[in-house]
């Protein structure tokens, strides 16, 4: 009996997989333009970070709202409880990251609200997969974990915190309620409800979103008679390009298969991204420590990046493989996605 030597055809459903994390990866490097734009709607207006964020959430929310409108994609929404409450919990989640987010950087300032909002992330998407799971992370997982917090912390520049223990303590909890926030976010838009794709289900909730986060915004002052034209193109670009194309980006990335815990990894490309940009646009020097940290971020995205199921020798015709594809099974390290 001959036996092929040849190897083993891929499973074809990784090709959409690799393609979602590139979409992922691509929305958080949009994420990343958001320091420099807001830094120059600072210098150009007298507008409050909560009242940019309120503006950008509420600007691209209507943007994709009306081009899924015109397209025709919102007629096609399911009016059902289950899509309600999809568009409902992602436009809470939103606003509630946003909210938690900033009044943490007003207690602790930016480099650590990032590095504890966004290195916990992470940390809370691989804790919920492994409880669910019954099993423990892969240990390449657990080192990406460990590397990316501390390469964020590098690329942040973290320093010690000027202030009371109220503050920090106030500061660090808030930042926890936006990693919490910005996991759950994560977790629930990888699922794909019928007719309610990136478009619809952005447009909607991040409309919802801000119109919620708009009201304590517009209760401080709005200050919209400060700002000068570059202000208002950059809050444009803020509210079209880096919100809009980049969550539209990241949506679509999670919908493809990207697992949770790698999609809030390639999240930590956003600071990254920022510290570059801050190079090339602001002329900051980069730091041989912002350096290593970058390294250690992409070596923990490359780390933990999604692996192509395999096939399981032995296994029964359509056992436990996918549709069309009989005898394939995939490895426990590949259900990431699925247990998140």
């Amino acid at each position: 009996m001959l036996t092929s030597t040849l190897p083993p055809r891929p499973v074809r459903g990784h090709v959409p997989a690799r393609a979602g994390a590139a979409l992922v990866a691509a929305g958080a490097l949009l994420w990343g333009t958001g320091g420099v734009a807001a830094a120059t709607i600072g210098a150009h207006s007298a507008m409050p970070p909560t009242a940019v964020s309120a503006l950008r959430l509420l600007g691209g929310g209507l943007a994709v709202l009306a081009v899924t409108a015109a397209t025709g994609q919102l007629r096609r929404v399911p009016l059902t409880r289950a899509s309600a409450r999809h568009v409902a919990l992602t436009a809470a989640l939103t606003a509630v990251f946003g909210a938690a987010y900033f009044q943490s950087v007003a207690h602790v300032g930016v480099a650590v609200a990032t590095v504890v909002a966004l290195g916990a992330a992470p940390l809370v998407v691989t804790a919920r997969s492994a409880v669910r799971a019954r099993r423990l992370p892969r240990v390449t997982v657990l080192a990406a974990l460990a590397t990316s917090v501390v390469g964020l912390a590098l690329v942040s520049g973290v320093h010690p915190v000027a202030g009371t223990t109220r503050d920090l303590a106030w500061g660090l909890a808030l930042a926890l309620v936006a990693a919490v926030a910005f996991a759950a976010t994560t977790v629930v838009n990888r699922r794909v409800l019928p007719g309610l794709g990136p478009a619809p289900l952005l447009g909607t909730s991040f409309t919802l979103a801000g119109l919620v986060s708009l009201l304590p915004a517009a209760g401080a002052g709005l200050a919209l008679g400060s700002l000068d034209a570059t202000a208002w193109w950059t809050l444009a670009f803020l509210a079209l390009v880096q919100t809009a194309v980049g969550y539209l980006a990241f949506y679509a990335g999670l919908q493809r298969g990207v697992g949770a815990t790698s999609a809030a990894l390639l999240s930590l490309l956003e600071p990254v991204g920022a510290a570059v940009l801050a190079v090339v646009v602001l002329g900051e020097a980069l730091t041989p420590a912002a350096v290593l940290g970058i390294a250690l971020v992409l070596g923990a995205v490359l780390l933990a990046r999604d692996r192509p199921a395999t096939p399981r020798v032995g296994a029964r015709p359509g056992a436990d493989g996918p549709p069309g594809r009989p005898g394939t099974a995939p490895r426990a390290d590949a259900r990431e996605g699925a247990a998140a």
